[in-house]
């Protein structure tokens, strides 16, 4: 079998959106047993004053997914209202792109991998490239540096996470 656009994008956005669920609803436990509010103390937080804060982080992971996936689909992307202010309403967002991913044809992502799409760069300049140029040097990478922040700001914040709760949805242990 060889690897397909859809192959590489819809596991590594499945996958990183468990993680990104995952994450969230560790600092909900964490603020729970610690007596704090997740709120609060999370979906505000920065790594450092000029950075944004968590919130902005996981609807940009998203809004990537959303936007990927509708270029790669030949579909207008219908831009979501970025206002969370709750850990909750920030795991319902990630749960909608999940369904996205979900919803996906792969079949139509395979077939329009090579056709030329336009990129937004910025507020003034769109590049022309494929589609799976536009997905494998702009989206994975977008949506990784984005969930990569989210669970550093976590992290810094003091919730208990380490390296295998980050990597631990991409990995496919063997059966046993």
């Amino acid at each position: 079998m060889s690897l397909t656009l859809s192959h590489v994008v819809l596991p590594t956005y499945t996958k990183g959106l468990a993680t990104l669920t995952h994450i969230l609803n560790a600092a909900a436990d964490y603020a729970k047993a610690n007596g704090l509010d997740a709120d609060a103390e999370f979906v505000g937080a920065r790594l450092v004053p000029d950075m944004l804060p968590l919130s902005f982080q996981v609807q940009n992971a998203t809004n990537t997914v959303r936007r990927t996936l509708a270029r790669l689909q030949g579909q207008e992307d219908q831009p979501w209202a970025d206002g969370e202010t709750t850990i909750a309403q920030l795991l319902e967002r990630v749960e909608k792109a999940r369904e996205l991913v979900k919803g996906a044809d792969a079949a139509v992502i395979d077939a329009k991998a090579g056709e030329e799409v336009d990129l937004p760069f910025g507020p003034k300049i769109t590049i022309r490239l494929t589609s799976q140029a536009s997905a494998l040097d702009q989206g994975i990478p977008n949506f990784f540096f984005h969930l990569q922040t989210a669970y550093a700001i976590l992290r810094s914040k003091g919730v208990p996470i380490g390296k295998r709760d980050f990597i631990g949805n991409f990995i496919t242990l063997p059966q046993q």
